[in-house]
C-alpha cells in the first residue's frame, strides 16, 4: 500500500485517479480548499488554501507519490483578468508544494506535476518529449511558467516528473461529452479548415499512464499524456460522427467559431489553434496504450453512452 497525495484531486481527473488508487489498495490524501466528508476508510481530505504553509504539510509527510493537478479550468475567455487567475491558480500552489517538500523529514519519493501539451501550441511539426520548440501564445506561456514553478524548486530527495496532459476523452465532461450529442444532430463538422491538429487521450489510458509513472523507480523528467497518434480536427470530428451514426456534419467556419466561442464564454483559440503533439518516451519505456487510435477510443465512449 502506498500513500498518495493529490493536490487538486477533487476535479474530474482527480476523481478518476482517486478511484483507481483506492481500488488497488492505496491510501489517498486529497488537498482541497473546501471541507469534504470521506466515504472510504482509505480516503482522507486535507484542508489547505494553496497559498500558505500550515498543518496540512504534516498530513502529507512520508508520501510515496505527490500529484499536483491544481489549476482553474482554461475554458474561459483569455482576457487579462482570467489570464492572471489561470496563472496564479497554477504557479502559486505549485511553488508552495515545493516549499512544503523542503521542510519535510520524509519528503515524497516522486512528485508528478501536471502541465499541458499546449506548451507546443501553434507549432508546424509534430512534437514529442524531446522537443523544445515551444509555442508563444498564452497557453504555451502558461505551461512554461507552470513547469518552471515545479522544476525551479529544490527537492533533492524527491524525483520530479512533468506530465503534459492533452484533452482527456471521457463521459460527462470535456471534448467528447460536448461534441457527441451535437454529432447526433449533424452539427459536428470540421472547425475552420479542419487541418489544426488535435492531441488527445482516452481516460482509461490517462489513469493507467499516471499510475505507471507513479510506480517507476526512475522516471524521465517529462512525459506526454497523449495518444501517440494525434489527428486533424477534421478526422476527430469524423470519428465522432461515425460513432454517432451520423454521416454528415455541418462545418463551422472560423468567423462562426469565434462567435460561438464568445457566446459560450471561452477563447476561440481552444477551437482553432493547432496542437501537434505525440509521445515517444512512454512507449520506449514500456507503456502500452489501450486506445492508441481515435476511432476505437471514440467508439468505446459512445458504446458506454448507450
Amino acid at each position: 500500500m502506498k500513500k498518495i497525495v493529490i493536490a487538486g484531486g477533487t476535479g474530474n481527473l482527480g476523481k478518476i485517479l482517486t478511484k483507481e488508487f483506492l481500488e488497488r489498495g492505496d491510501e489517498v490524501f486529497l488537498l482541497s480548499r473546501e471541507e469534504h466528508q470521506s466515504d472510504h476508510p482509505a480516503l482522507h481530505y486535507v484542508l489547505w488554501d494553496g497559498e500558505q504553509l500550515a498543518d496540512w504539510v504534516q498530513k502529507i509527510e512520508g508520501a510515496d507519490v505527490l500529484i499536483n493537478l491544481t489549476g482553474l479550468s482554461i475554458n474561459r475567455v483569455f482576457n487579462e483578468k482570467n489570464k492572471a487567475l489561470l496563472l496564479s491558480s497554477r504557479v502559486v500552489p505549485t511553488s508552495l508544494l515545493g516549499k512544503a517538500i523542503g521542510t519535510m523529514w520524509q519528503p515524497p519519493k516522486i512528485w508528478i506535476n501536471a502541465s499541458g501539451v499546449s506548451i507546443f501550441n501553434g507549432r508546424k511539426t509534430l512534437q514529442d518529449e524531446n522537443s523544445t520548440d515551444f509555442g508563444h501564445d498564452f497557453l504555451a506561456e502558461l505551461a512554461k511558467k507552470w513547469e518552471a514553478a515545479c522544476l525551479n524548486t529544490s527537492t533533492p530527495d524527491t524525483q520530479k516528473v512533468i506530465l503534459r496532459i492533452s484533452p482527456v476523452l471521457m463521459q460527462g465532461s470535456g471534448m467528447f461529452a460536448e461534441l457527441y450529442p451535437l454529432a447526433k444532430f449533424g452539427l459536428a463538422g470540421k472547425v475552420g479548415d479542419g487541418q489544426q491538429m488535435v492531441s488527445w487521450i482516452h481516460h482509461e489510458d490517462f489513469k493507467r499512464l499516471l499510475l505507471w509513472v507513479a510506480d517507476l523507480e526512475k522516471a524521465d523528467q517529462v512525459y506526454h499524456a497523449c495518444s501517440p497518434n494525434p489527428v486533424s480536427n477534421a478526422e476527430f470530428m469524423k470519428s465522432i460522427r461515425k460513432a454517432a451514426h451520423m454521416p454528415i456534419g455541418m462545418p463551422l467556419p472560423v468567423f462562426m467559431a469565434k462567435i460561438g466561442a464568445r457566446f459560450k464564454g471561452v477563447d476561440a483559440s481552444l477551437l482553432l489553434e493547432t496542437v501537434p503533439v505525440t509521445t515517444i518516451l512512454t512507449s520506449q519505456r514500456g507503456f502500452t496504450f489501450k486506445f492508441p487510435y481515435i476511432q476505437p477510443a471514440i467508439s468505446d465512449l459512445a458504446d458506454q453512452s448507450t
